[in-house]
């Protein structure tokens, strides 16, 4: 899409939030300049927030560095919890099932 602003194609784009603009807050800054460099816009709908506006650049970073932080949290918290059904005993991944740390085929 980044693509077609350059060529002036496309002059508006409308997302819904900014957590779904880029994927971290890098991304989301160099692709906002990208679209800004090109005279074009982007719209967030849930944020009711447009890049034209004198302030978006700055509520964006916010936005968009809180949106990543968000990630980073949800991501080490499903890293956790499966570590923790791993150490189970009770694990029954791949009909298997784990007794003093030794995995043993189970048939079924």
């Amino acid at each position: 899409m980044l693509e077609d602003i350059k060529k002036e194609d496309v002059n508006i784009i409308v997302t819904k939030s900014v957590s779904r603009f880029g994927r971290d807050t890098v991304d989301a800054l160099e692709a906002l300049k990208v679209i800004k460099q090109a005279s074009a816009r982007i719209i967030f709908e849930q944020e009711n927030l447009d890049s034209q506006e004198d302030d978006a650049d700055m509520i964006i970073s916010i936005m968009e560095t809180l949106a990543q932080s968000e990630n980073e949290q949800r991501s080490e918290n499903i890293r956790w919890d499966l570590k923790q059904k791993a150490a189970q005993v009770t694990s029954k991944l791949y009909n298997r099932s784990a007794m003093d740390m030794i995995m043993m085929i189970m048939e079924s």
